[in-house]
């Protein structure tokens, strides 16, 4: 699956692998969320393309820098890119800049490319 196709539930669960944690994705209720075990606390909901609590420390971390564009369709977008890392030097878009951010630290860790894990299990 294409990493800049990545939303929701999935794109944190690659987020939270991306950052070494345990994940998986649960389904209830026809809602779908990543779950991460911590250790000393237990099972938490983990919503980093959602949250700026998780988000923000992984940019700030990995010296990501984020700025905001007019898209060719007038809207707002924002951008995330890899500008400090020696390695990897990539950029994500997204009209969320929690979401550039997620999507950006997964393609660092895994490429562009990731294996569907999610349809399998």
């Amino acid at each position: 699956m294409n990493v800049a196709e990545l939303s929701g539930a999935q794109l944190d669960y690659w987020t939270a692998r991306a950052e070494g944690l345990d994940a998986q994705v649960k389904h209830a209720c026809g809602m779908d969320w990543c779950q991460v075990d911590v250790q000393y606390v237990g099972y938490i909901q983990y919503q980093p393309s959602d949250n700026w609590h998780i988000a923000a420390p992984i940019a700030e971390r990995q010296c990501y820098v984020t700025y905001p564009r007019v898209g060719e369709d007038g809207k707002l977008e924002w951008l995330a890119e890899a500008q400090m890392n020696p390695d990897f030097h990539g950029i994500m878009v997204d009209e969320s800049p929690k979401v550039a951010i997620c999507r950006l630290r997964v393609a660092e860790a895994f490429g562009y490319e990731v294996h569907d894990e999610l349809a399998e299990a």
